[in-house]
């Protein structure tokens, strides 16, 4: 919510140049590579421990992936296709901060990938782990990734907003699939004799 407001306040682009605006050496080495937190990969240790450690949310978890990436890449690349990103959205007249060694896509901006991934890891993880704590330090760690990509002038904040929408909602699905593989498996359908 505060995220919608700031946008509301600020816009699509003052919003981004707020973000991007306010740098420094060592919240550019912090942020250069805490963004990975929000790539692909990071699936994989999400699902390892699930693996070794809560076997019971597997379901969950691959739903959580394919929910989340499906409804990213589509929105993305098929309704969204030529959104620009802020470095080719901006002329000369407001200079972006980009940091040296890291690769500025230019299109495929709507929504963040990263943050959609981010956010539903981040509450699929709180499901898994179910302690007061770390429902609340590992949302502030997929908002961090959702910063990243603002700072890194990788996305617009209306990017990283829409991400972490479908982040909250790849996550809400997948428990609510998860729900029902439960419920099934532990009172499978009566066969008729």
């Amino acid at each position: 919510m505060l995220t919608g407001l700031f946008i509301l306040i600020y816009g699509k682009a003052g919003s981004f140049l707020l973000i991007n605006g306010y740098h420094s050496p060592p919240f550019d080495f912090f942020f250069k590579y805490y963004t990975y937190a929000g790539d692909g990969i990071m699936w994989v240790l999400v699902l390892l421990y699930c693996i070794f450690f809560r076997r019971e949310y597997f379901i969950a978890v691959i739903a959580g992936i394919i929910i989340s990436t499906i409804l990213s890449q589509f929105l993305k690349r098929v309704v969204y296709p030529d959104e620009l990103r802020p470095i080719t959205y901006f002329t000369e007249k407001f200079p972006v901060h980009v940091i040296k060694g890291i690769f500025i896509n230019r299109v495929h901006s709507f929504p963040s990938g990263h943050a959609s991934a981010a956010f539903t890891m981040a509450l699929l993880m709180s499901l898994m782990i179910n302690k007061k704590t770390w429902s609340i330090i590992l949302p502030f760690l997929a908002l961090l990734v959702g910063y990243s990509r603002a700072y890194l002038a990788q996305h617009f904040v209306t990017d990283v907003f829409a991400g972490t929408i479908i982040g909250i909602v790849s996550a809400v699905l997948s428990v609510v699939i998860w729900q029902r593989f439960v419920k099934r498996k532990s009172h499978p359908p009566q066969r008729m004799t």
